[in-house]
């Protein structure tokens, strides 16, 4: 029987990690990890470095291939139900999603990952 008296112990208290979800592969991850884009008060859609803006966001992840997804898909213009976007908007975005560098693949990761094999692992420099 626990005593009246004693405080029980707990674990520390685990932060709150907000969580979205990406519109064009549906991926959820953490807020941080994913590029807010937002539509203000005149219908412009933008990217939100802050992620403070106001107006309707959503999110993208920082992965290029998951922005030429939300493009092709017309993914953002469902988010912000728009029937399309402003060019000068449409540039911009592309602008920023060209600045994105591309993950690397499952399969090029995975071959990255392997242990090298014992002729690769052999000193061949002169001695």
């Amino acid at each position: 029987m626990a005593q009246a008296g004693k405080k029980q112990q707990s674990a520390p208290p685990v932060k709150h990690v907000p969580q979205r979800t990406c519109i064009a592969c549906r991926r959820g991850d953490a807020k941080r990890e994913l590029v807010r884009l937002v539509r203000d008060s005149a219908g412009r859609v933008s990217v939100d470095p802050g992620g403070k803006a106001r107006g309707r966001g959503a999110y993208v992840c920082r992965d290029a291939a998951c922005w030429d997804v939300a493009f092709k898909r017309h993914a953002i213009e469902r988010a912000f139900k728009l029937e399309q976007l402003h060019p000068e908007d449409r540039a911009a975005l592309l602008a920023y999603r060209s600045s994105l560098e591309p993950e690397p693949s499952l399969a090029e990761a995975t071959r990255s990952a392997e242990p090298r094999s014992a002729a690769d692992r052999t000193d061949t420099g002169g001695s």
